[in-house]
């Protein structure tokens, strides 16, 4: 049976859960000091940021009708892609409820999850997406936790933008000299210059456990819709898996999100 991403993020949370033990110590590059000052200043900016929009966006998306396009991929531990699964669906909103329709579905190969098939779920059917958010943007993050804001870089790296929008971009590093034994290794807020909102999160982890060693990244981007409301636009989950009995291996998930409308 093919597996859709729905039930992805939750399976590689459940292999943290179950098999999680610490960090991995591997250097991550770091572009040189900072101003106490300045780094004070870039903290207490973060703290300020509203992430009312960014948190509430799925929970927004329940009230439209939209399209999302969703792919999974798997590569093995050559980069070489294995197997696919994608889908165009539509959700629709009306008095009579909430409908998903898949118009439009492709595969090829066969995914191989070896020893964590065991944790994979059937049912596969539900077209509802996972909420990332839990995941991106933590109520207490460790890089802002007093006993670790030192052992970590914030910069302001300019400005990009994030659908029609300016966004300033803040970069959170680990510092390869202190920050061994933390998870979180490199995060990117990126914030709307109008509205101090968080519109989209960029993030970077690494997590050993006993049987594996897990490289993950994850990045959400939230848009205005009919309405104003903010919701999701584009989500992206990259998890490359470690094991010592077959290797490497890496699952990706992409979905966007379009045509929202009430």
């Amino acid at each position: 049976m093919q597996r859709s991403a729905a039930f992805l993020i939750p399976l590689f949370f459940c292999w943290l859960l179950l098999f999680s033990v610490g960090c991995d110590k591997r250097p991550v590059s770091f572009t040189g000091p900072i101003e106490a000052a300045e780094q004070d200043s870039i903290i207490t900016f973060i703290k300020s940021v509203s992430q009312d929009a960014i948190r509430a966006s799925f929970e927004e998306l329940n009230a439209y009708s939209y399209r999302r396009y969703l792919r999974t991929e798997q590569f093995d531990d050559e980069d070489f892609l294995i197997a696919f699964t994608e889908q165009l669906v539509d959700v629709s909103v009306s008095a009579e409820g909430r409908t998903s329709s898949v118009t439009r579905a492709d595969s090829g190969g066969a995914f191989d999850f070896g020893f964590f098939n065991q944790f994979v779920s059937e049912n596969v059917d539900d077209p509802d997406p996972v909420d990332l958010v839990p995941y991106l943007v933590e109520e207490d993050p460790s890089y802002l936790n007093p006993k670790n804001i030192d052992k970590y870089s914030f910069r302001m790296m300019g400005d990009t933008l994030m659908w029609d929008r300016s966004a300033m971009i803040i970069e959170i590093r680990a510092r390869p000299d202190l920050a061994d034994g933390l998870n979180v290794r490199k995060v990117r807020h990126y914030v709307d210059r109008s509205t101090n909102e968080l519109v989209a999160v960029y993030l970077e982890r690494i997590d050993l456990g006993l049987l594996f060693r897990e490289e993950s990244t994850f990045f959400m981007h939230i848009r205005p819709a009919e309405g104003g409301k903010m919701v999701p636009y584009n989500t992206r989950f990259t998890t490359l898996i470690r094991t010592p009995f077959r290797g490497a291996y890496k699952i990706r998930t992409v979905s966007t999100y379009t045509d929202h409308t009430l």
